[in-house]
């Protein structure tokens, strides 16, 4: 569904109603009626449990928070719904880690360092990431490792930046401040890797930018921050309604995006298994936004929209 809200909202309301005493707007169509891909019960791992247990363990050996219920293992058991009990282990202790990361951005000063092999220090942070690090990047080509790292250097850059940018220009921002290595982190979890030439494609890019502002708008909405913050300040009508329009279009340019990559592929001629692989990482991308879809409409704020 298109709206045509391609630009930072005007006027002056909360981002729980409109202000002044205006006339509240209608109730909002719930998103299960505008997103096709919530028509459908999300399926879940049928490990789930054990992958929270496993999940926590992990958190707790390594010095960071998980409390039960926090919500990875529900998260990582959507996306990696198909995929083995140790993917999606995978997968939800990266979760964690980025949540402790976000908390605590000056801790990220020294895990470029222990990605090249140094010591971690004392930090959690570092500690945890040098287990997930020494698990993972051995089995990915020098190109991949690059790009992780590049996408761990500009979240550092974000969250330590002074103010956000207004909504206008948000965006980006907001992909980097959340991790969009989020999305890197599909291929080592699943064992796999999509060639370097599909992954420097504009239509790959184009699905990983798409997915990541879902992901990260989800989030904003969930904590009153981020995206959300930036479309308050003088908005018109309800900022909420307003960033829930803009993730709805955000949904259609990730499938729009994502029907391209079988034409990449082509384009490309790679052989039946790269092709399959480049397949299961794309299906990846369009589940880990709807499994944080799914944790956006269970919050107590956002019940009324499923």
């Amino acid at each position: 569904m298109r709206t045509g809200l391609r630009h930072g909202p005007a006027g002056g309301a909360t981002p729980y109603g409109p202000a002044g005493g205006a006339t509240p707007a209608a109730p909002p169509l719930p998103l299960t009626e505008r997103l096709a891909a919530l028509a459908v019960p999300c399926p879940v791992h049928p490990s789930v449990h054990r992958i929270e247990a496993a999940a926590i363990a992990w958190s707790r050996r390594h010095g960071l928070r998980a409390d039960p219920g926090g919500g990875a293992h529900l998260l990582a058991g959507r996306a990696f719904a198909r995929y083995g009990t140790d993917a999606a282990t995978m997968f939800a202790r990266w979760l964690i880690w980025m949540s402790a990361a976000r908390e605590d951005p000056a801790a990220l000063a020294g895990v470029p360092a222990v990605a090249r092999g140094d010591e971690p220090g004392p930090a959690a942070v570092e500690r945890a990431f040098a287990d997930l690090w020494r698990v993972c990047a051995p089995r990915m080509s020098d190109g991949w490792r690059e790009g992780f790292l590049a996408g761990l250097d500009a979240q550092r850059a974000a969250l330590l930046r002074a103010a956000a940018p207004a909504a206008g220009d948000y965006p980006p921002f907001g992909r980097d401040r959340f991790g969009r290595y989020l999305f890197d982190l599909v291929e080592p979890c699943a064992g796999v890797e999509a060639p370097a030439a599909v992954r420097r494609s504009p239509h790959w890019a184009a699905v990983v930018e798409a997915g990541c502002d879902v992901v990260a708008w989800c989030a904003d909405l969930v904590s009153g921050g981020g995206y959300l913050a930036a479309a308050s300040p003088g908005a018109g009508g309800d900022p909420v309604a307003w960033v829930t329009d803009r993730l709805v279009e955000r949904m259609d340019d990730l499938w729009t995006a994502a029907r391209m990559i079988p034409q990449v592929v082509e384009r490309r001629g790679l052989d039946t298994a790269a092709a399959r692989e480049v397949i299961q990482v794309t299906c990846a991308f369009l589940t880990i936004p709807r499994a944080y879809l799914e944790w956006l409409l269970e919050s107590p704020r956002y019940r009324h929209l499923a």
